[in-house]
């Protein structure tokens, strides 16, 4: 009777082992951190946090850019909640860089009393950075064993409008021929927007994760103005949100997955698990099996 039991049992461990899935579910126990310079610009040096799973044979694996928010004068890679998103998605499988970019002096450095000139300038330095930081990466992508045909770019709140920006709006923040060659292959977005939705065409309408708050006075759900400027303000410029990238993504038979929160603002950092888990079963639909995936779901937070 107990080798019945001790057989049932470790039935039971090699079930629930084997039943995780790469790329969604942590398959590693232990990951690697390593801190590198990707670039010195005056008297900013930025940095990257690389995250790798140990004990992973596969050569290539897909990589993960962490871009974290703060409103463009806060925010580091390396804060708690950076370290332990990374470290999770390491554990599925991935390599997840986590960067640095160039911040402003102060909070009100994108304010509605600051020129839209100004407010542009930070948009477009911060989007070059992080390309920076993806040409490191892609320059190294043998000895760091990245597939850079699978770079997938991750931001919340201002990072979210840094990656999504980079994916769709690439032209208005660099003229760098080394930027434009950078391929993206998914964008997983929490309260982000672009200045332009018409920039976004069939060549770089990739797939995408969008949560929002449908009530978000910073960054617009659908198209509204930044910070809930108004049209007298020197900061007054027009950004287009979640609800309007993935209606382009719609005509565009792009995959993509939105989430809206209702009578919630810009406060939906601290996703449910499940939410955040769904993302990641999207992205090995469609990057690994190339399967065509649509879905809008709305909820309370």
């Amino acid at each position: 009777m107990i080798s019945f039991r001790l057989s049932i049992l470790f039935f039971l461990v090699f079930s629930a082992v084997s039943a995780q899935t790469r790329y969604i579910d942590p398959v590693f126990d232990e990951v690697n951190v390593r801190t590198y310079k990707y670039a010195i610009k005056a008297n900013d040096t930025l940095k990257l946090d690389l995250y790798q799973p140990i004990g992973d044979s596969l050569i290539k694996k897909p990589l993960m850019v962490l871009v974290h928010g703060g409103g463009f004068y806060t925010g580091k890679r390396n804060e708690s909640y950076m370290i332990s998103m990374a470290k999770n998605i390491a554990r599925k499988g991935y390599n997840v860089a986590s960067i640095d970019y160039r911040l402003t002096t102060g909070r009100h450095s994108v304010s509605c009393g600051v020129s839209q000139n100004k407010i542009f300038q930070v948009y477009k330095r911060g989007a070059q950075d992080v390309m920076d930081a993806l040409l490191f990466l892609i320059d190294y992508k043998t000895e760091f064993n990245i597939d850079d045909s699978k770079i997938v770019l991750t931001g919340s709140s201002a990072g979210a409008e840094n990656i999504l920006n980079i994916a769709y709006n690439r032209p208005l923040m660099s003229k760098s021929p080394r930027h434009h060659a950078i391929k993206i292959a998914a964008v997983l977005s929490i309260s982000g927007a672009i200045f332009d939705i018409n920039a976004i065409k069939k060549g770089n309408g990739v797939p995408g994760v969008f949560y929002h708050g449908e009530k978000d006075p910073v960054v617009p759900y659908g198209k509204g103005a930044h910070h809930s400027c108004t049209v007298f303000q020197k900061g007054f410029f027009i950004l287009q949100g979640s609800e309007k990238i993935t209606e382009k993504l719609t005509k565009l038979n792009s995959s993509f997955l939105l989430y809206s929160y209702k009578d919630r603002g810009h406060d939906i950092f601290n996703l449910p698990n499940k939410d955040f888990h769904q993302a990641f079963i999207f992205l090995n639909d469609i990057l690994f099996k190339n399967q065509f995936y649509q879905a809008k779901i709305r909820k309370n937070l």
